[in-house]
């Protein structure tokens, strides 16, 4: 039997609460977390994750990430984009992103649900990202809310490119948590086209053979 979605919440508010107050920017990235390493991992993983979207990007684009920490690559979204949001369960996180990215007046962000993109109007959005973030979530039903969700804040014709975790990492114990999360396989992705009228653009896996990208479109108007 599955938690209930408010104890699910609560639970990964709480623990990446303790994260975030412990070290947070160990915890966004273990391995480049100090000096320049940290920002300019950051620079490095926006062009991942924006760079094979480059013909469909515009600079007056509204865009949000789910999952931005205290902001690793949202100053790299900023100088391309006209808005840019940031969403994230942890309050400290959010915090910490404010004082960091306080010169950038283009940046918004946003103390989330942990399961939607609480705060951002309906229709507002041209692009929703996700880079390892959804593979720390430990129940599939929060990671399919934040999808539904934005198909919601997204105008029509807008995307989502979400990077998943679709195979157990090493040494990973047989229950998800909220740093080994659940796996995402292609019944997944089909309930979600399901769910909501999406258009699958891509959807592929990436060479360390446990990740994937998946593009969806909200259908443009006709």
């Amino acid at each position: 039997m599955t938690d209930p979605a408010d104890k699910v919440n609560e639970r990964m508010r709480q623990e990446w609460e303790d994260r975030a107050q412990e070290n947070a920017r160990y915890y966004i990235n273990v391995y480049e977390n100090e000096g320049f390493d940290f920002q300019l991992s950051g620079c490095r993983d926006a062009f991942e994750v924006l760079g094979s979207m480059h013909k469909q990007l515009r600079e007056d684009m509204h865009i949000a990430e789910i999952g931005c920490g205290i902001g690793r690559m949202l100053p790299f979204f900023a100088m391309m984009f006209e808005h840019v949001h940031g969403v994230d369960v942890s309050p400290t996180m959010i915090e910490q992103g404010r004082a960091r990215l306080k010169h950038l007046p283009n940046v918004s962000l946003h103390v989330g649900d942990g399961r939607t993109l609480t705060g951002i109007a309906d229709e507002s959005l041209d692009l929703v990202v996700s880079f390892q973030v959804l593979q720390h979530i430990p129940d599939k039903e929060v990671i399919r809310d934040y999808i539904s969700d934005s198909f919601r804040a997204l105008r029509p014709g807008g995307y989502a490119r979400l990077h998943v975790k679709t195979k157990p990492w090493q040494g990973a114990g047989p229950t998800p948590n909220t740093w080994d999360g659940v796996n995402v396989g292609h019944e997944d992705k089909d309930i979600w086209l399901a769910d909501r009228p999406w258009k699958l653009e891509t959807a592929y896996d990436l060479d360390d053979g446990a990740t994937a990208w998946v593009v969806l479109q909200k259908p443009p108007k006709s």
